[in-house]
């Protein structure tokens, strides 16, 4: 059966990180629904599926690279903001800033209060609170 599908696939586009936010918005809207029953999330919930299974079987390379290089273009701020979140939280000793001019993650050492932080990558100096 594995063997099967593999063959199956071969030749698919199959999942990206676009496919992966629509298959995580269906799933909220999955649940949504089972507490406040609407036609319009059930029709949402629907279209979503249909663009997903499009997606992860269509044979067009091309065109699915295009639309998540599109996808990963638009969301790149805002998942570097994420990592630096991420980062934060879990490194208890030292803290992660980006750097202003050239949005390289920069890293200090934590409770050094007011310093001037110097990018490794442009050389660029800012001040910050460690």
């Amino acid at each position: 059966m594995k063997e099967k599908f593999q063959r199956f696939m071969a030749g698919r586009y199959g999942v990206d990180e676009l496919n992966k936010l629509i298959f995580y918005v269906e799933i909220i809207l999955l649940v949504i629904s089972f507490f406040k029953r609407s036609w319009i999330i059930t029709l949402l919930l629907w279209v979503l599926i249909i663009i997903y299974t499009f997606r992860a079987f269509s044979r067009n390379y091309v065109a699915r690279s295009i639309e998540n290089q599109k996808y990963l273009k638009m969301t790149a701020k805002y998942r570097h903001l994420f990592k630096i979140l991420i980062l934060n939280l879990k490194d208890k000793t030292n803290k992660y800033f980006i750097c202003p001019s050239c949005s390289q993650i920069v890293r200090v050492p934590r409770g050094r209060g007011q310093i001037e932080i110097k990018c490794p990558a442009c050389k660029f100096k800012f001040t910050k609170k460690s």
